[in-house]
C-alpha cells in the first residue's frame, strides 16, 4: 500500500457527481489532460495542479488552493478558466507515471491516516476518463 501525505500536493483533482478522482504524477506525465477529457464528459474540477489532502470522517478529502481556483493549465495551449467545486472525498486514484504491467492487476490502494482508496496505474493506458467514469458508476467486478 502507498500512503499519501496530509497537506499540499503536486496532482489534480476532478468530482463526478460527489465522487473525487485524485490524479497523480511526475510532471507533464498527463494530470491535466486526464482532468480536462473527465470535464469533457461531465466531472468538475477540484483543482489543477495542486491539491490540499486531508482526512475527516475516515475519508480522504481533497481542497482546491484557492489561488488556483476555476483554473486549468492546458499544455502548449495555456491555463482555461473551468467551474470548479471546493472540495470533494476522494473515491478513486489514478498515478499518470506508474506502468501497469498485468493483463488483470490484483487491486491496489493508497492511503492516508488508515483512510484507502483504490488505485489505478494509468501510464499508457488509453480513454482512462471512461474508465474513471464506468468506475464511479458501478466499481470493479472483483473486490
Amino acid at each position: 500500500m502507498i500512503e499519501l501525505k496530509k497537506g499540499l500536493q503536486h496532482g489534480s483533482c476532478v468530482d463526478f457527481n460527489g465522487k473525487g478522482l485524485l490524479i497523480l504524477g511526475d510532471p507533464r506525465s498527463g494530470k491535466s489532460s486526464l482532468a480536462l477529457a473527465c470535464m469533457s464528459i461531465g466531472a468538475i474540477l477540484v483543482g489543477d495542479d495542486y491539491i490540499v489532502l486531508n482526512t475527516c470522517d475516515n475519508k480522504i478529502i481533497a481542497n482546491n488552493p484557492p489561488n488556483i481556483s476555476g483554473k486549468i493549465e492546458v499544455s502548449r495551449v495555456g491555463i482555461l478558466n473551468c467551474d470548479f467545486i471546493k472540495k470533494t472525498k476522494i473515491d478513486l486514484v489514478i498515478n499518470m507515471s506508474e506502468i501497469e504491467i498485468s493483463r488483470l492487476p490484483k487491486k491496489r490502494y493508497i492511503s492516508l491516516d488508515n483512510c484507502q482508496v483504490s488505485l489505478i496505474y494509468g501510464a499508457n493506458i488509453p480513454n482512462l476518463h471512461s474508465i474513471a467514469l464506468q468506475y464511479f458508476k458501478k466499481g470493479f467486478a472483483i473486490k
